[in-house]
Formats: structure tokens, C-alpha cells, sequence
């Protein structure tokens, strides 16, 4: 029965060109049109391939005859080597149409490109038929031109595919950008690059940006370097980034969302961000990202800049942190710092962090204030601190400074540091408080003298910097004057044997203690010259204590054991004068 309609079929469509037989007169199936023979056969797989007939033909993939092997006429399966990638729906391309009829021989490629929803078409890159070394209607390869740089499998973006189409032509740049930037909401291409129709890079290229957009590219624009890990912002704002990078190292407590919060797209561009309020950036330098007052103290002086730059000056002993230890982050912004405690800071000079006429004492001036103050009051400036307190101490913070031993400070003035009485004796009066008050309350004569009027500057000496000579007495009394049975006569301090030069309750500043020549330290009152009287040369109550009395052992009157012979009672140096050394009279 079946070989019966066979033949019946055949003889049918023999008689279809006899002459004197009926002829068909309606017009023949699109697909039919299109592709002959083949479909009526497989009119299924035309009518899919329809839409690319303009392109494509069955003997375009079907080239061989081979008779008998299916039917009359009928052709072999292509090979490998011409259609590399079949689609696995046959000749049905459904979510691969938009490829056109590339996608039938190139299904593999044009899956990849249709994944990412490109935009793209294959003849976007493949531009010229290459019929006789390809096949009919088959495209060229892109030149560098206009591919300057695919990634390795040309049509499969992989890690890339955040970045869309353009990394099928510039993977280079997409590739370094990947890695710090690669993946955020925040960067596309399209947000410097913005597509404009009939560019003529091709068919949904783009725009290079301008420089409002872009006001500052990288030195190589898709490739910061060690600036990159100021994120995003270092593409179109490099300057910047490398300021940063070269002030602080890689972003990390600091970073641009530190201060720029996340603003409107519309306002800067695509995931712009707004400039910092007042509140969170008080003091801005002129140029913010590269600061020049106060730099050397890093990421706070991008905000705090008149605070740094008065900090400036003592910056090698002296930072932020020695104050501001313990991050508070959230508190002013991220990675912000607290207020110092007062068992840090027991005398904060102010907000402003200004020393001004504090100035000499240095960083210390900053947390000790009050002593720094009481020190200038008291003329006692030019000591600073780092005479008396030398060592470095880390119990008491930072740099912190030992206090100084006696033999540095022998009579210290007091933990103010300051004392308004003593202030005519300048800075003599820390390490010297009692002979100060003593010269204080007895004066040297009559005279308001101060200690530099004696002491001349003497740099170097075993005393320690700036410590001050001692003048000989002659100086201002005459170099006539001689002294009595001295040891060290010839001295600078020959004449305090027997006179007290910072001040005495006694007259002429004779001290009030006197060491006999046996070596006993005596007591002595000296308050009148009536010679032979209490308080004089000679006492009438007490026999040996008097001025003259207290060293003579061996004379023939007035001794210190109170004996020896009546003499006169007229004042002494009447007869023994002083310049002579109490020798007598001639």
C-alpha cells in the first residue's frame, strides 16, 4: 500500500510539468521561496530558519550532495569545522533569535553574548563577508581597531561580566578594574562613558567623558595604582587620591564616605556624593585632600586644619593620638577620637590648641597649661621644661618627662610653678627657692638688685645649661678691700666667710652663722657698731659672742671664751679697718 501512494506521489509531481497537465497556480509557501526542495521535506525546520533566509541558505551548512543516502538529491550533516556550535534546539533558535544566523553555527558564543543581554550583534564586531575563506556570507575577525583588547575566549566575559559589553573589546581596562572596583552598584562604565547612537567606534559605543564629568582621570584612566584603594572615587578624582594615598596610606578608618555621604545620582552624576556639611568637617584647607597646614598630623587635619597647623611646631613630640587616644567610632564620624580625660590633660591651654606666648614651653604647654602660664608670670620663661625635666618617662604618657632630684632643683618653688613674690629673681627662684625668699625678706643693703647682677651667664657648667658664675664681691666693693685671716682670701667667695650676700637680719649682711677657725659653726647677732654693747663687736652680756669675739682664741682681748683684758669700748674699726683686713692703723 505504502510503495502504491509512493508511487502515486512520484507520478504526481512528474505530471506537474507534462504538457496538457493541470499546473498549480497559487503562489509556493514562504519557506518553499525560500529554500526550495529542502522544504518540503523539512518544512518544520524552513519555516524556523525563515526569518534569516536573506542570510542564509540549507546549502550553506548543507553543501554535499549525496545520492541515495537519505532521498534524491539529499545532502550531508555539516561538519565541525563548519558549524563549530549547533544549537541543541535544531534549527529552532529561540532565546538566541536576537544573534541572527550566526547563532546556528556559533550557538556556544552567541549563548555567552545573550546571557549577559549585551545589546550586542555579532556583525557589530564582524563587519566584512569573507565568503570564499569562510563560507557563504561569513565575517571577518575584528581588527585591533576596533577590538583593541578581547578577553581570553573572546565572546565568554566570566569575572568580567559585571562590566557588560565593553569587555569584549577592552578587557584590559575591565580587568584592572575588577579588581577594586569590580562588582559594586556604584561604578559602571556607563557612569563616565555614555552611550550616544551612530558614534563612530560603532553601533552602542560610547562617549569618552568630559571634563566635568571626569575632572581629574588617573595618570592611566582605568588603572590607578596605589591610590585605588580610595575606591571609585580614584577614577575620576585622582589628584585627590593620591594626595590621600601619599598623606595617610590605603583607605581605612578614613575613607570618602567618611565625609562625602551618599547623595542624589541626578545632582553629580551616577552614585555621586555630596560635599561635607560644617558639623562634620569644621575647618577645611584650601585644598582638602592635600593639606598643607598641619599635615603632619595625617587624616585630622583634613578637618581640624587651624587646630593642626597651631599644633604644627612641637608635631615631633606631639600627635593627635597622645591626647585623643580611644577611637570612638560613630561618635563625630567614622574613626573619631574622644576628649582627653583631665588625668590626661590636667590643663588644657583651650580648643584653639594655640601656645602662643607659651610657645618656649613647648608640647608641654598643651596639657600643663596652668604651670607654663605661672612660669611666664614669674619671668621665669627662658627655663622651658627640658632643663630640670630631662628623662623620658612612659608611665606618665607619651613622652612623658621624670621629675628632677635635688641635686638638679635643690629648693623648688612649688608645684604651681609660680610664685608673684619671687618674680624679681626670674627663673634663679625655681631651683633656689629659699636663698630667693631669703633675699626677699633681707634685701642686700638697701638695694632691690636682682641675681644676674652677680651671677653672669656661664655656659656649660657643672651646674647645668645656663647656670650662672659667681662674681667676686669685689667687683662692686673694690678690689682694696681685704679679708681677715681667710683661707680661701684670693676667692670668689672669700668675703662669704663672714657676709651672707642673698640677705641677713644682721647689719652690713653679715651672716648669721660664722664658722670659727676650729671649725664650729657660731651663731651671730650684729645689729648696732657701739663697739663694746650687745648685738656689736664686743657683747656685755653674753662675753664671746659679739662680732669680733667669735673667732678669737689667742688674743690678748675680747676672746670667745669671754676672758681677756679690759680694752677699749669705742667701735673697732676705728683702729682695725675693714680694707685693711682689721689690721691696725698705721
Amino acid at each position: 500500500m505504502r510503495r502504491a501512494v509512493l508511487l502515486l506521489l512520484a507520478s504526481t509531481l512528474a505530471a506537474c510539468g507534462d504538457s496538457g497537465s493541470t499546473v498549480y497556480q497559487g503562489s509556493p509557501p514562504a519557506e518553499a521561496s525560500a529554500f526550495g526542495e529542502c522544504a518540503f521535506c523539512h518544512q518544520t525546520q524552513a519555516q524556523q530558519v525563515l526569518p534569516f533566509a536573506a542570510d542564509l541558505r540549507c546549502t550553506t551548512c548543507h553543501a554535499q550532495r549525496l545520492p541515495g543516502f537519505v532521498g534524491r538529491g539529499h545532502r550531508a550533516l555539516p561538519a565541525a569545522s563548519l558549524v563549530p556550535a549547533f544549537p541543541a534546539s535544531g534549527h529552532e533558535l529561540g532565546a538566541l533569535r536576537a544573534m541572527g544566523s550566526c547563532a546556528y553555527c556559533h550557538a556556544e558564543k552567541a549563548n555567552s553574548l545573550n546571557t549577559g543581554d549585551l545589546g550586542l550583534r555579532c556583525t557589530d564586531c564582524h563587519r566584512e563577508r569573507l565568503s570564499p575563506e569562510y563560507g557563504p556570507h561569513h565575517q571577518s575577525l575584528p581588527a585591533p581597531s576596533l577590538v583593541p583588547n578581547p578577553p581570553p575566549d573572546p565572546h565568554d566575559l566570566q569575572d568580567l561580566s559585571f562590566w557588560g559589553k565593553c569587555a569584549l573589546c577592552h578587557a584590559e581596562q575591565a580587568t584592572s578594574l575588577a579588581q577594586p572596583f569590580g562588582g559594586t552598584a556604584a561604578t559602571a562604565c556607563t557612569t563616565c562613558h555614555r552611550e550616544v547612537p551612530g558614534m563612530p567606534y560603532g553601533r552602542g559605543h560610547a562617549s569618552r567623558p568630559g571634563a566635568q564629568r571626569v575632572p581629574d582621570p588617573a595618570l592611566e584612566p582605568h588603572r590607578p595604582q596605589a591610590e585605588a584603594s580610595w575606591g571609585d572615587c580614584a577614577l575620576c578624582h585622582n589628584r585627590a587620591a593620591r594626595s590621600l594615598e601619599a598623606l595617610l596610606g590605603p583607605a581605612g578608618a578614613l575613607s570618602c564616605a567618611t565625609c562625602h555621604p551618599l547623595g542624589s545620582t541626578s545632582d553629580f552624576g551616577p552614585a555621586h556624593r555630596l560635599l561635607p556639611a560644617a558639623d562634620l568637617v569644621p575647618d577645611r584647607q584650601p585644598d582638602p585632600h592635600a593639606p598643607r597646614e598641619g599635615a603632619a598630623f595625617g587624616e585630622c587635619a583634613l578637618c581640624h586644619r587651624s587646630i593642626a597647623s597651631a599644633v604644627s611646631p612641637v608635631h615631633a613630640s606631639l600627635t593627635c593620638e597622645v591626647c585623643h587616644a580611644a577611637t570612638s567610632p560613630g561618635y563625630y564620624g567614622r574613626g573619631h577620637r574622644t576628649f582627653p580625660p583631665a588625668s590626661l590633660v590636667p590643663a588644657f591651654l583651650g580648643p584653639a590648641h594655640e601656645l602662643g606666648k607659651q610657645g618656649v614651653f613647648g608640647s608641654c604647654a598643651f596639657c600643663h597649661s596652668d604651670k607654663a602660664e605661672a612660669m611666664r608670670n614669674s619671668g621665669a620663661a627662658e627655663l622651658g621644661c627640658l632643663l630640670c625635666h630631662e628623662q623620658e618617662l612612659g608611665p606618665f604618657g607619651p613622652q612623658h618627662r621624670s621629675l628632677p632630684d635635688a641635686g638638679g632643683v635643690p629648693s623648688f618653688v612649688g608645684v604651681n610653678h609660680g610664685d608673684a613674690l619671687l618674680r624679681p629673681f626670674g627663673a634663679c627662684a625655681f631651683c633656689h627657692r629659699a636663698t630667693t625668699e631669703h633675699a626677699v625678706e633681707f634685701g642686700h643693703g638697701n638695694l632691690e638688685i636682682e641675681c644676674d647682677l652677680c651671677h653672669a651667664a656661664a655656659e656649660g657648667t657643672p651646674y647645668g645649661p645656663g647656670h650662672a658664675s659667681i662674681t667676686g664681691c669685689a667687683t662692686c666693693h673694690g678690689s682694696e678691700r681685704r679679708t681677715h685671716q681667710d683661707p680661701r682670701a684670693g676667692s670668689p667667695s672669700e668675703c662669704a666667710v663672714c657676709h651672707d650676700p642673698h640677705g641677713s637680719d644682721n647689719a652690713f649682711l653679715l651672716a648669721r652663722f660664722v664658722r670659727a677657725p676650729n671649725g664650729e659653726l657660731v651663731p651671730l647677732r650684729f645689729e648696732n657698731v657701739r663697739g663694746l654693747a650687745d648685738g656689736s663687736f664686743a657683747s656685755v652680756s653674753g662675753p664671746g659672742s659679739g662680732l669680733c669675739e667669735v673667732c678669737h682664741s689667742a688674743t690678748r682681748f675680747f676672746r670667745n671664751d669671754g676672758r681677756g683684758e679690759p680694752h677699749f669700748a669705742f667701735p673697732c674699726f676705728t683702729c682695725h679697718p675693714h680694707r685693711l683686713g682689721f689690721s691696725v692703723r698705721p
